[in-house]
């Protein structure tokens, strides 16, 4: 058991990262606690996302690995991937028009469906927010 110095509570060691540096062998925060650190240094960091940019366009092994699990994504969800596609159809032919973000104003946005079978009924959201809205963020 090990008490984390950040919120305070009891765990068992298995709630703790390894870390070979410290005297036990594990890191002094618990796992809860690290992950609601990194989150929240990601989210308030621009830095992190540009270097995150600039790494997967530096190596063609990630693209691949990411293009792999889009690809499989889209075989599994063919109802989503058709409504993305209708809903791309329809923007370019003008039928629909995007606006900014329904939550912070940006204009670089992407269209959330709450319902796949309404492909055209989207909120317009910004990358960050349409992530938040996906984690039950407010």
């Amino acid at each position: 058991m090990k008490v984390c110095f950040k919120c305070g509570l009891e765990k068992p060691m298995g709630d703790f990262y390894a870390h070979p540096s410290m005297g036990d062998g594990h890191l002094g925060k618990c796992k809860e606690c690290t992950k609601r650190d990194v989150r929240k240094h990601r989210e308030e960091n621009d830095s992190v996302r540009e270097y995150d940019r600039r790494r997967y366009h530096a190596d063609p092994a990630r693209k691949a690995r990411s293009r792999a699990v889009a690809d499989k994504w889209a075989k599994e969800n063919p109802h989503k991937r058709k409504a993305q596609g209708a809903l791309a159809y329809a923007v370019r032919r003008g039928r629909v028009q995007r606006t900014s973000c329904e939550k912070c104003g940006k204009t670089k946005v992407q269209g959330h469906h709450e319902d796949y079978s309404r492909p055209l009924d989207v909120m317009w959201l910004c990358v960050r927010c349409h992530h938040r809205h996906h984690a039950g963020y407010k």
